[in-house]
């Protein structure tokens, strides 16, 4: 009998310093179809991809990532087909990236209070779409919250100070049996949060009148009872920077509004592990 080898992910390609990258149409599905099969890691270098920065830019600038973790993560990029070199084939690229529109600026995404802009000249040249806007993505990976029988009813924590938007994420929700508490402030999500049966998911935005929505990612990462909360990051917050932010300090996917409810769904069932609809109904 012939022995069936099991399939593995191909090496890494190598990668020159002044090579320049764009996404390919399976990257770009990555980062638009509310599910992603690559690893936090390379999630973070993908998003960084804008046909400007070279290799060695991408490396000086990355916020969270060594340089030799970006190198690795550019190599499997390009070894899986998710990123092309603009040295091969321009003819044949698909996507035109918005950032070659905006203005060059540079390292790094503030990550912590009192972070200040850093960075050699280099770093400064690249990387030139960090902070730009209307870079709109949908991503979502499985998170390590524990699997329940499909017709458990899960409770979704929906944090937004715009009432009309928690609104009519509670009816969506709702009719996708989820039990549903919506929180406008830092109050409300305290008391949401301290609950005697913590979240199965949440829908956190970053703009609120009193905390940041990445602080409140950042603390229930740390949290025993809530680091395994499938959280997904769902708000107009749509620069490059704070989508890294937001997968650096561990969310499990971001939607930027405006949003599809569709899409949504898709990334909440990947970030739990959900079937789609016609195979769990």
């Amino acid at each position: 009998m012939r022995r069936i080898e099991p399939m593995t992910a191909p090496a890494p390609a190598r990668v020159a310093d002044d090579e320049i990258f764009a996404l390919t149409d399976l990257g770009q599905s990555q980062i638009k179809d509310a599910k992603t099969s690559l690893s936090s890691a390379a999630l973070k270098v993908l998003v960084l991809i804008d046909g400007r920065s070279n290799v060695k830019q991408l490396m000086n600038g990355m916020p969270v990532l060594s340089p030799a973790e970006v190198r690795e993560n550019l190599g499997m990029l390009l070894a899986g087909g998710h990123i092309r070199s603009t040295k091969s084939s321009d003819a044949d690229l698909t996507y035109i990236d918005p950032g070659d529109f905006f203005k060059t600026i540079g390292k790094p995404v503030r990550l912590a209070p009192g972070a200040t802009l850093t960075g050699n000249a280099e770093a400064l040249a690249g990387l030139s779409s960090l902070r730009e806007e209307g870079y709109f993505v949908s991503i979502a990976h499985r998170s390590n919250v524990p699997d329940k029988p499909a017709e458990t009813r899960r409770v979704a924590l929906v944090v937004d100070d715009d009432a009309d938007v928690g609104n009519l994420l509670e009816i969506f929700l709702r009719g996708e049996n989820f039990e549903v508490i919506v929180a406008h402030n830092k109050a409300e999500v305290l008391d949401a949060l301290r609950r005697p049966t913590p979240p199965d998911l949440a829908l956190l935005d970053v703009q609120l009148p009193d905390v940041d929505g990445f602080h409140i990612l950042s603390r229930m990462r740390q949290h025993p009872l809530l680091k395994t909360t499938g959280i997904i990051m769902l708000t107009a917050s749509a620069t490059r920077a704070d989508v890294l932010k937001g997968l650096h300090f561990g969310a499990d996917g971001y939607v930027t509004k405006p949003f599809n409810f569709e899409v949504l769904m898709k990334a909440v069932r990947t970030v739990l592990g959900l079937a789609e609809p016609d195979t769990w109904r």
